[in-house]
């Protein structure tokens, strides 16, 4: 599992767009449920009860994150459910480094790439419903692409399309900064509305040629998501977010989950420990643009425990290896478990799925430069100690 863990984290240094003190209260009883009396500060608990993830701190478990957490030198969040119930979390490090508040379990994050996960989703979804299907070509969408008739839906989800990337990436100690390459870094400005500047960059992109033969290689190119975005508002007749939020958010209860264009001046937003990068109006849209805290992801990693949403075909179908290495939205770890990394400046999150032994983990920082080595490398170990 190490490898697959490294080689997304080779994948986050080359082009993995994301996006975007004092310890909180955190459970270290030996045992807690959803009718123990409440934890200061921990909304999660009765939220989990309604999403059906009851709340029962397993002490050796919590004893290891703990000790984990505190070797890395971790200032985030991280919950771990095993066999339907949250067996574990932690909180530590301040949301906001000037007014001291401190970090939670209910605070908010830019996730990053892990955002890719859900519109690969959105796209499963449609084609359940049959609105769309994965082998249909680019060109079925967008007749004026000119490359259209040789790429599919498929490639794009699976990186292996060709599709240029838009984005130039810096890396900066433990930082990555990305901004829009050449032409459209005059044209995609905040000056502009968030469809302007997505017309902006699709026409861009469709003047582009093709960096490989479409399903010959695997390239991670946030494009691929960006366009996957696109076509599910036009198959849906929403926009992207309201169709999240309608068939995702709403259903699974992710109440605090909403997206980087609407929720950044959220006072629950754990401030990026670093200098902020500038977030560009609409176009992390697929690819980048989720925010979401601990209690929102485990609901969302358990709907693929228990089928909530998508069907076991189609989840099955979204998390098998391409044999290029990438899924739909998420890395098959070769053992039957799947996952993603995502990071922007100083956030970084990771979650991990293995639905067969009804396990997942959600982790995330909004200081990956104080983290020890990183924050991949923690939730490796975590997965191995844990997943028991």
């Amino acid at each position: 599992m190490k490898r697959f863990f490294s080689c997304l984290l080779a994948l986050v240094l080359t082009g993995l767009l994301a996006g975007c003190g004092a310890r909180s209260q955190q459970s270290s009883e030996p045992s807690a449920t959803v009718d123990s009396p409440a934890v200061p500060g921990r909304r999660a608990t009765a939220d989990a009860a309604e999403a059906g993830i009851p709340l029962v701190i397993d002490a050796d478990a919590q004893a290891i994150l703990d000790k984990k957490a505190a070797e890395y030198n971790l200032e985030g969040v991280v919950t771990v459910m095993r066999g339907g119930k949250i067996i574990c979390e932690y909180a530590d490090g301040v949301e906001d480094p000037e007014t001291y508040e401190p970090i939670d379990i209910n605070s908010l994050f830019c996730i990053g790439s892990v955002s890719k996960q859900f519109a690969a989703a959105a796209i499963v979804l449609l084609q359940e419903r049959g609105m769309l299907h994965v082998d249909d070509t680019l060109g079925k969408y967008y007749p004026e692409c000119p490359y259209g008739d040789e790429v599919t839906l498929r490639q794009m989800l699976q990186m292996s399309s060709g599709i240029a990337e838009f984005y130039d990436v810096v890396y900066d100690s433990h930082n990555i900064n990305e901004i829009p390459i050449g032409y459209l870094k005059k044209t995609v400005t905040n000056d502009e509305t968030k469809e302007a500047n997505r017309n902006v960059l699709q026409e861009w992109l469709f003047a582009q040629p093709l960096v490989f033969t479409p399903g010959t290689e695997n390239v991670y190119t946030n494009s691929n998501y960006f366009l996957l975005a696109r076509i599910v508002e036009q198959v849906s007749g929403m926009p992207y977010e309201d169709f999240m939020r309608k068939n995702f958010f709403e259903p699974l209860h992710m109440d605090n989950t909403g997206f980087i264009d609407d929720t950044m001046d959220d006072p629950e937003l754990a401030e990026n420990a670093e200098e902020a990068q500038t977030v560009y109006v609409g176009i992390t849209m697929g690819l980048g643009d989720v925010i979401s805290n601990a209690a929102d992801m485990q609901r969302w990693m358990a709907s693929f425990c228990n089928h909530t949403i998508l069907s076991a075909e189609s989840i099955a179908e979204m998390t098998a290896d391409s044999g290029l290495g990438y899924g739909y939205g998420v890395v098959p770890d070769g053992e039957g478990g799947w996952f993603h990394s995502g990071i922007f400046t100083s956030y970084k999150a990771f979650d991990f799925v293995n639905a067969g032994r009804s396990f997942a983990l959600f982790a995330v920082t909004n200081n990956q430069a104080a983290v020890t080595d990183d924050l991949t490398d923690l939730c490796n170990e975590l997965v191995a100690l844990l997943m028991v």
